[in-house]
């Protein structure tokens, strides 16, 4: 009985086997055949700002295209031809996807391509002039710095030490202090409809003050919270990454992004952030240059070297550059460091000079 048992399982698997192979052989469904690929653009190619983009696709004989829809940005192109150019904007720069839709009979197909689009000019080289030196707190981790009112406001990293402060601008001199709870990380601050918004770096929760410092609401967010900046009515956030986002300050949602590039590629790590005349001055993290972006199209127009702030000495016991703050109502422009023993009134011009 159990020798009959077992040749009967052993034959339906057999035959399982068998069915399996079979259906391993048959073709695949037409559903999700494509007759037609992209040749041409191939994926994440650079290209400069105002190239032409040369598109061209391979088709099957079953497959003989009517026409190609073309898609990049909000504009919408039609062609007749398997190979043909389109011409990038002369827009933002960064990643762009192209839409790329076959027609043929009554059928369609649509493929995707992504495109880098760098600019066409090379950021302009800047230095800079120390024109007058302030103390600074060797124990704040400077992560978020701006001037209101005539006075310095600065939020401050490390937990357990973490704070939000408001200084004396010609001392240096503590007036007022917030103190973060022990597990969370200060990170940016920026100052918009006279309330102070305050980030943590990977909580995902941020803080609202009113002008007197005193902590009116909450708000949440996923991503990491690096530098933050005002811009109008909207709020600039970055991340570790190479993105700008343009954040609506009551919901804290994002309203659009913009991506970060100079004519070699990516510019990412960007970090504590400031708007002068209305440009966007960029720390990038660990390293010794504010880059300075057109909050248009995200391209680098400057580049300006910040070293040798420090002397030899005190870079052994700071961290990095990170703080940028304009007083709008002088024009004065103030850098400083994490644990950096100064805060620094700089003016900046063009090597050309």
């Amino acid at each position: 009985m159990f020798k009959n048992s077992y040749w009967l399982l052993l034959a339906a698997l057999l035959l399982s086997c068998a069915e399996n192979k079979e259906e391993s052989k048959r073709p695949t469904s037409p559903r999700i055949k494509k007759f037609s690929s992209i040749a041409s653009p191939m994926q994440n190619q650079n290209f400069v700002r105002g190239d032409l983009i040369s598109i061209s696709l391979n088709t099957d004989e079953e497959f003989p295209i009517d026409s190609i829809q073309v898609v990049l940005g909000d504009e919408k192109l039609s062609f007749d031809t398997n190979s043909f150019e389109i011409l990038l904007p002369n827009r933002k720069v960064g990643s762009w996807q192209l839409r790329i839709k076959a027609f043929s009979g009554s059928k369609s197909e649509t493929h995707y391509r992504k495109v880098i689009v760098l600019p066409e000019n090379t950021p302009e080289e800047y230095s800079y002039t120390v024109e007058k030196t302030i103390p600074h707190n060797t124990e704040d981790y400077t992560q978020g710095l701006l001037i209101k009112d005539g006075f310095l406001y600065e939020s401050t990293g490390q937990r357990g030490e973490s704070t939000f402060k408001k200084k004396n601008l010609e001392t240096g001199e503590d007036i007022q202090v917030v103190s973060l709870s022990s597990d969370l990380f200060g990170e940016g601050l920026a100052v918009i409809n006279n309330e102070f918004y305050q980030l943590t770096w990977t909580s995902g929760v941020g803080f609202v003050y009113n002008a007197e410092m005193q902590q009116t609401r909450t708000f949440n967010y996923q991503l990491e919270g690096w530098g933050l900046t005002t811009l109008g009515e909207q709020l600039i956030l970055t991340d570790e990454s190479e993105k700008l986002y343009f954040i609506e300050p009551q919901s804290f949602t994002i309203l659009s992004e913009l991506e970060v590039y100079d004519n070699q590629g990516k510019v990412d790590a960007i970090n504590e952030l400031e708007i002068i005349d209305g440009l966007i001055y960029a720390n990038v993290y660990q390293e010794d240059f504010i880059v300075v972006i057109d909050p248009e199209t995200g391209e680098v127009l400057r580049r300006i070297d910040m070293s040798g702030l420090l002397t030899d000495e005190e870079r052994k016991k700071a961290d990095v550059l990170n703080g940028i703050a304009v007083d709008n109502s002088t024009k004065k422009i103030y850098v400083t460091g994490k644990w950096w023993p100064s805060l620094f009134e700089v003016t900046f011009q063009p090597n050309s000079l």
